[in-house]
C-alpha cells in the first residue's frame, strides 16, 4: 500500500472515530442545539454504531496492506465525504447560524479533494 493511500485511510479513521464521539458523548449539545437537523438520540447513536464499522474496516484494510482492496474503500470514502459535505453545505444554506455544519463541511470537502487526487494519481 502506498504512504498517501495509507494516510488516507489514516484520516478516514480518524474522522470516523471523532464522528463516533460527537454523535454519542455530544450529541445533545451539538446535534440539538448547534444542528439544522435538531437532536435524535436514535438516529445519532446509528450513524455512531455505523461509524464503528466502518473504522474496522479501515483498520483491517490497513493491517493487510493491500492497495488494490484499499483503493475500493478510498473509492466509496470519497464519495462519502463528497455527499456528506454537501449535506452539511445545504443545511448551511438553510440557516448559516447553525455553527454545528461549518467543521464537517470543511473537513468533508478536505476529505473529499484529497480522496480525488488520490485516485487520480492512481489512475483508480
Amino acid at each position: 500500500m502506498t504512504i498517501n493511500t495509507r494516510i488516507f485511510l489514516l484520516i478516514c479513521l480518524g474522522a470516523f472515530c471523532a464522528s463516533f464521539v460527537v454523535q454519542t458523548v455530544f450529541q445533545s449539545i451539538l446535534g440539538g442545539s448547534m444542528s439544522v437537523w435538531g437532536g435524535n438520540a436514535g438516529w445519532q447513536r446509528e450513524i455512531a454504531f455505523w461509524n464503528v464499522g466502518v473504522a474496522l474496516i479501515v483498520v483491517q484494510l490497513l493491517r493487510l496492506n493491500d492497495q488494490r482492496a484499499a483503493l475500493v474503500a478510498v473509492q466509496g470514502f470519497t464519495v462519502l465525504f463528497l455527499l456528506l459535505g454537501l449535506n452539511h453545505t445545504q443545511a448551511l444554506f438553510t440557516n448559516p447560524g447553525a455553527q454545528f455544519h461549518w467543521p464537517p463541511m470543511v473537513l468533508n470537502s478536505i476529505g473529499f479533494f484529497f480522496g480525488v487526487r488520490l485516485l487520480y494519481k492512481r489512475g483508480a
